[in-house]
């Protein structure tokens, strides 16, 4: 018995093994470019120096160091229901009304379990998210 090695195919030969996705070829092959690839969370560039400095100051402070509570740190769901207050034109309950997930499948399916029932239809759109 033979054993070979798998190998990318050739559009993605010589690529980091994780930006070979079909998102981020139809991205670059795109007549308007530049554009912004929100699919996968790859960065192309460093984050600002301000923004690492605060991630390194933040490893420094207790508070900072564990899990988050599984509903999101009470203040940023304050932040965000006053964020988006003008755009419902009310104010927003943070404890009721405002979620936080760890990404975007937990969103999704929160989002799909919470609306969706057996037999409704469901339209999805390509590209759609890869995961």
């Amino acid at each position: 018995m033979t054993t070979h090695k798998l190998q990318p195919a050739s559009r993605v030969a010589g690529r980091r093994q994780d930006v070979w996705s079909i998102i981020n070829e139809a991205a670059a092959a795109s007549p308007r470019q530049p554009i912004v690839n929100m699919g996968q969370g790859f960065f192309g560039y460093n984050p600002p120096e301000f923004i690492l400095d605060a991630a390194k100051q933040a490893l420094d402070r207790v508070e900072c160091n564990q899990y988050s509570p599984t509903r999101g740190r009470p203040r940023l769901r304050e932040a965000l229901a006053d964020a988006y207050a003008p755009h419902w034109g009310r104010r927003l309950d943070p404890e009721r009304e405002v979620t936080i997930t760890t990404g975007a499948n937990e969103g999704m399916l929160s989002a799909f379990m919470a609306f969706v029932e057996e037999g409704d239809e469901v339209v999805v759109f390509e590209p759609f998210f890869d995961q």
